[in-house]
């Protein structure tokens, strides 16, 4: 039960008036919550994944070739 509760009674049964409402009131502190940050989050991580190059030169394309590697290269279907 809050004091504003209570008053709003008063008020209904005409017990008191507005104005008394009004300086009963007047004094109430409305406790808002602080924000808090949530302390589990962390600072996200922005380094950029490692990146694996490969040194086989077995299925590298040789120098004016297509770009595709000899292992993986498109070839359609023979009909």
């Amino acid at each position: 039960m809050t004091k504003a509760s209570i008053v709003q009674r008063l008020l209904d049964e005409k017990q008191i008036t507005a104005e008394e409402a009004v300086v009963l009131l007047q004094g109430e502190v409305v406790n808002i919550p602080m924000y808090t940050p949530n302390p589990y989050y962390d600072a996200p991580n922005t380094t950029p994944p490692p990146v694996w190059c490969s040194t086989d030169t077995l299925n590298t394309p040789a120098t004016g070739d297509s770009w595709e590697y000899r292992d993986t290269k498109f070839t359609p279907p023979k009909d």
